[in-house]
């Protein structure tokens, strides 16, 4: 979507320093979204928040997005009246409630409390709240399709759905190009099932790991697979001049390190 969205994360909902875990998706593009499916519900201003699959979602995290929500929403109308801009209404902002997995036990209990709440799709439901769209998205029962897959790749599903996803990202060079990454690091098994896809497209197999690496961070990474082996496979010689060659090496070890050096090149 970033063709036709600017995406802000950590949103002030007010004058203290107060702020969400929120991300804020902002249309900044008019046409047709490039995307269907679930992102079709889009409105020029949404609310969003995720719970990871390590997360279970509960009972008082509904009433928690509805007042940043709101709050984000009046602040943003703050904003455009000082820059002398239209403020959008309520229908301009919709709030986004996304979790792995949503159970029944829970949906039952915001039911009773969200009047006219009912199914808008497949493992998605809907209903207004104050005149703003409030979806709620349970990512592990959506349809395995494009607009879906960040969902199904960051989630915690069965073994069948995983290689599902692994099919359709392989099916295509862009989508490849796009979530290989992701396939390769959370779903290993589903991967070897379609290396052989994946190898069959045009140019050399490209495990581009860019994605994860910014998300956990590289040091994690580098835990994984063992710094020993991460140097053995690069070799010695390579760290020393990737650092900038033997002095800058020298000088940024420890003075009890450089005469370890000194006394073992003396012998």
């Amino acid at each position: 979507m970033e063709s036709h969205y600017q995406l802000e994360t950590n949103m002030p909902v007010g004058d203290v320093p107060r702020q969400a875990d929120l991300v804020l998706l902002r249309r900044t593009r008019a046409g047709q979204l490039p995307v269907a499916g679930l992102w079709r519900n889009l409105t020029p201003w949404n609310v969003l928040e995720f719970k990871g699959p390590s997360v279970s979602p509960r009972d008082e995290d509904l009433e928690l997005l509805i007042e940043l929500g709101l709050g984000i929403h009046r602040r943003l109308n703050d904003e455009q009246t000082r820059q002398q801009l239209p403020t959008p209404g309520a229908e301009a902002l919709s709030l986004w409630f996304l979790a792995n997995r949503l159970g029944r036990r829970l949906l039952r209990s915001w039911g009773r409390r969200l009047t006219g709440l009912e199914p808008h799709g497949q493992g998605i439901w809907r209903c207004q709240v104050l005149g703003r769209s409030l979806f709620l998205v349970s990512g592990a029962d959506l349809p395995v399709e494009e607009a879906s897959l960040p969902m199904h790749l960051i989630a915690w599903e069965p073994a069948e759905t995983e290689e599902a996803v692994a099919r359709l990202v392989a099916s295509s060079a862009e989508l490849w190009e796009r979530y290989g990454g992701w396939v390769v690091s959370l779903h290993q098994a589903a991967f070897q099932e379609v290396e052989d896809m994946v190898r069959k497209m045009k140019g050399a197999l490209r495990r581009d790991l860019s994605a994860v690496i910014d998300l956990v961070g590289l040091e994690y990474v580098i835990e994984q697979a063992g710094l020993k082996r991460v140097i053995e496979e690069i070799g010695l010689p390579r760290v020393v001049d990737e650092v900038g060659g033997p002095k800058k090496f020298l000088a940024k070890l420890s003075p009890e390190r450089r005469q370890q050096f000194k006394q073992l090149l003396e012998e």
